[in-house]
């Protein structure tokens, strides 16, 4: 009895460090998404007339990429994608 309680128990361990070991992904990407969304911030502030174009988000992600590179130091197989829905998330373009 003693034996089947301790393999029951390192069963749940697995489990509980598997759903632990998915957290830092997720914060990661939280993280990210906070740090392009601050500079977008910035970059709305400098270039108030690019905001007017439709093709806003892709000037700003030129933007990231010749002068922010570090901010685009996310995992996604498609950066632009990642940074257009969170630009459309948070209500800063429109589609």
């Amino acid at each position: 009895m003693v034996l089947k309680e301790r393999i029951h128990a390192l069963a749940d361990h697995a489990r509980a460090r598997r759903k632990g070991d998915e957290m830092p992904q997720k914060s990661e990407e939280t993280a990210a998404k906070r740090a392009v969304t601050h500079e977008w911030e910035n970059w709305a502030a400098l270039h108030p007339d690019d905001l007017k174009s439709p093709n806003a988000g892709m000037y700003f992600f030129t933007h990231l990429q010749l002068k922010k590179p570090e901010l685009l130091n996310f995992a996604s197989s498609d950066k632009w994608e990642t940074v257009h829905v969170w630009l459309l998330q948070e209500g800063r373009i429109i589609d």
